[in-house]
């Protein structure tokens, strides 16, 4: 998949595109809501030496579409369930409200679930799977030489 934004940061070879989503991209999930019904895309590997506030088209492989929706969408809910389930027969075991500690347990384990995708996909560091600038568009306006008239 192809997007068009424009880059708010780079550091280290890494950069961060705001893009306006087309209807393929908006159900995707690899991506953060921003401001305006904008989307932050973070972690895009940059070959091509952007700087802030160029204009970009960015290349998502469709592996890393497939894996983001799975990993942002399922991973949770399982975690969900199982804290769910885990809390409720504690409490019945420990003869406290089942359901109010099945929700506590619940509510644990999908945040748990969700800092630890966070934290897995920093710390893997995968390029191949990761979206990457494909071409540059347009180059910032403050980037271009004064002209000397």
């Amino acid at each position: 998949m192809r997007e068009q934004g424009m880059v708010v940061s780079v550091a280290d070879g890494m950069a961060t595109v705001s893009i306006e989503p087309s209807e393929a991209c908006s159900s995707c999930g690899a991506c953060a809501a921003g401001a305006g019904g904008k989307r932050i895309l973070e972690g895009v590997v940059d070959t091509r030496g952007v700087h802030p506030g160029d204009t970009v088209e960015v290349e998502t492989p469709g592996i890393a579409r497939r894996r983001a929706q799975g990993l942002v969408y399922v991973v949770p809910v399982v975690a969900l369930v199982v804290g769910y389930l885990a809390g409720f027969l504690l409490g019945t075991w420990a003869e406290f409200a089942p359901d109010a500690v099945g929700a506590l347990f619940a509510i644990g384990a999908g945040a748990l679930a969700l800092v630890s995708l966070k934290w897995h996909e920093r710390a893997s560091g995968r390029t191949d799977e990761q979206p990457r600038v494909r071409a540059i568009i347009a180059r910032s306006r403050s980037r271009e030489p004064l002209s000397s008239a």
